[in-house]
Formats: structure tokens, C-alpha cells, sequence
């Protein structure tokens, strides 16, 4: 059995500029082949308007997105304040201060939702399984859905062949975090969402979880 095990480091705050820089820099060489998946389904979407990031890191994907659509407006939740820096320097250096727009903050933190209205889209990339509490996660994105709106969820999916790798590093322990299809699932029932979809990405260690309003 794929037991679940977190480890220490899914719960730390990403600290330090210097490393916040050093981990864009690394984000950005691998932008095109981490999001494929999630760019592809968003291509499908087709939805423009104004979107909500959570978890946006350094805003390389955000600028991917912004980039490729002018009719798009991004607010991008980060948590960690050095990554926020970071993020601003990129966008800056993008051009793209008009489109998007970075704000301090947690998403399980119930308060954040007096700062912010509706979206078109809600997404999160490569977060999900950091959350110490995604069934409440779930639940606080849906209340920044519009009523015809998506939230879209791209995460890593714990399977077998990556699971008993004896490497320690961050990947290999973030499968070992990450959540199989069956636990999404129980999570969404939880959250009383009934219209969802689970498709796994190739190589099929990624997974779309799109949620409709």
C-alpha cells in the first residue's frame, strides 16, 4: 500500500531572497515541461476574465499565462513574503505589472477572503499537497468561484514506480505526500463538490482536478 507520508518540509514557509531568487531562476528553465499539462487544459477551458492564483511562487506561470492572453488578469496568493519580492522583480521584468498583481497570504486562513472578490478561474499548481488541511483548502477556494466559474487544481499523484525510489529529495518527497485519485475524491465529497473531473497527465505522475461551480 502507497501509504501517505509528509515530511518536515511540507509545512515550511519558503525563506530567504536569495534562495527565492535561486529557486526562480530553476522554475523558470523548467516552466514549459512542469506546466504543460496545466496550460493544455486551461487551452480547453477557454475562459478569460480575471483569474486567482494560489500558491504562485516566484509568478512564472503566472506571467506564462498573462503572456499568452492579454484579456487576462491574474491576483496571485503567495505566502512567503521573500517569494512575493521575488515575484514582483519578475513580473516587473515582464512588463506585465498591468496584468497581475501578488498579495501576502494563506489560503486556509478564512480572513483572506474579506481581501478578495470573484473569479472567472481559480487554480493551484503543485500546492495541494501541502496543505495541511486541503479539505478546507477545497472548500475556501470554491467561495472565490463565480457561479459559472472553474477551479482548477494541478498536482503530483503518488504512484509506484516513483514512490519506492530511495532519494530524499524534494520530488521524491513530495510524491510521497502527493494524493492518489480515490483520496481526491473522498476530499471533494467532503467539501459537498459534485461536479468534477480527475484526469491524469503524462507521464501520469500529474493530475488535473477540475472543479465546476
Amino acid at each position: 500500500m502507497l501509504k501517505r507520508i509528509i515530511e518536515d518540509h511540507q509545512n515550511e514557509v519558503f525563506s530567504g531572497i536569495e534562495n527565492a531568487r535561486k529557486y526562480a531562476e530553476e522554475s523558470e528553465k523548467s516552466s514549459k515541461m512542469r506546466f504543460r499539462g496545466f496550460l493544455k487544459k486551461l487551452d480547453d477551458l477557454n475562459i478569460l476574465g480575471n483569474y486567482l492564483e494560489i500558491g504562485a511562487g516566484s509568478g512564472t506561470l503566472a506571467a506564462m499565462i498573462a503572456k499568452r492572453n492579454k484579456d487576462i488578469n491574474i491576483t496571485a496568493i503567495e505566502i512567503s513574503s521573500d517569494m512575493i519580492t521575488v515575484a514582483n522583480e519578475y513580473i516587473k521584468k515582464k512588463s506585465l505589472e498591468s496584468q497581475i498583481k501578488f498579495i501576502e497570504g494563506n489560503i486556509e486562513d478564512d480572513k483572506l477572503s474579506e481581501k478578495l472578490g470573484k473569479f472567472d478561474l481559480v487554480y493551484s499548481t503543485f500546492s495541494l499537497h501541502h496543505w495541511e488541511n486541503p479539505a478546507k483548502g477545497i472548500k475556501n477556494l470554491m467561495q472565490f468561484v463565480k457561479e459559472d466559474g472553474v477551479l482548477l487544481i494541478y498536482d503530483l499523484k503518488r504512484v509506484w514506480w516513483l514512490y519506492w525510489i530511495p532519494k530524499q529529495n524534494g520530488f521524491f518527497k513530495s510524491i510521497r505526500a502527493a494524493y492518489r485519485p480515490n483520496e481526491i475524491k473522498q476530499l471533494l465529497e467532503e467539501s459537498s463538490i459534485t461536479k468534477y473531473e480527475i484526469s491524469n497527465i503524462f507521464p501520469y505522475f500529474i493530475q488535473n482536478i477540475t472543479i465546476w461551480k
